[in-house]
């Protein structure tokens, strides 16, 4: 209970540590994205992280909120990008009465931050969602896409954060493993200087290795140190945001 507890503290800190910059990739702003050659009102929101993972969460968000399946395939008109995800004539009694066209595409702005664009239609593809002609349908359609940048921060960081406490327990565990190596080697090498000359040249080898791992030990305890802050940083980052 108190490890769920602390884990839990410190993935509320480590969001509202995000600070403003953080917020600013996470908002919703209304867009356009090109459709046969014309501009389709999108909304659109940027979220931290790689294109699949925000692909990925998009589509289980749908299926598990909204009871969506949406799908790659291409789309005609979009660059016939085969990345575009579709739900064709699909119930989103949320947003519409009718059938949607639900389109999305995901594309990667930076290393670190991926934007969702979401955009859709009825009336079988004739009749686009748009904030001034369905104004109600494009703000039910934007609170879908709130609430999947809401549900999806805290998701990525705790996998920010298990990434990186793994880092942590594989550095240490490194440590330990090259410590005993070392306490072995060394004994062996005390050892063999007693033992006669044909273990001579073993004795060398098992001294350069030595030197060899202690430089490794080095280099190892200046990552590990380094890992912790990350995980320290992203920890109070997380802790901080569940606080809000």
């Amino acid at each position: 209970m108190t490890t769920f507890l602390c884990r839990a503290g410190l993935l509320g800190l480590l969001l509202l540590a995000g600070g403003s910059a953080a917020a600013q990739v996470y908002d919703v702003r209304t867009s356009t994205v090109n459709v046969d050659k014309r501009e389709r009102p999108a909304l659109k929101v940027q979220v931290e992280g790689s294109a699949k993972e925000a692909r990925d969460f998009w589509q289980q968000f749908l299926k598990d909120s909204y009871n969506i399946k949406i799908k790659s395939g291409g789309v005609l008109g979009i660059g016939g990008n085969k990345d575009v995800m579709l739900a064709k004539q699909t119930p989103v009694s949320s947003v519409s009465g009718k059938l949607l066209d639900l389109y999305t595409n995901v594309v990667a702005p930076s290393d670190s931050t991926a934007e969702v664009q979401v955009f859709a239609a009825f009336d079988n593809g004739t009749t686009w969602i748009d904030p001034d002609r369905t104004p109600s349908e494009f703000a039910a359609l934007r609170s879908i896409v709130q609430n999947y940048a809401k549900e999806y921060r805290p998701r990525h960081y705790k996998l920010e954060v298990a990434a990186a406490e793994k880092q942590v327990a594989d550095a240490e565990r490194e440590k330990t493993r090259l410590d005993k190596e070392i306490k072995t080697l060394a004994a062996d090498t005390v050892s063999n200087l007693a033992k006669i000359q044909q273990l001579h040249e073993q004795n060398k080898l098992h001294s350069a290795k030595i030197k060899e791992d202690q430089q490794k030990l080095v280099q190892n305890a200046t990552e590990t140190e380094r890992r912790k802050i990350l995980v320290q940083r992203r920890r109070d980052r997380l802790s901080a945001l569940e606080r809000k």
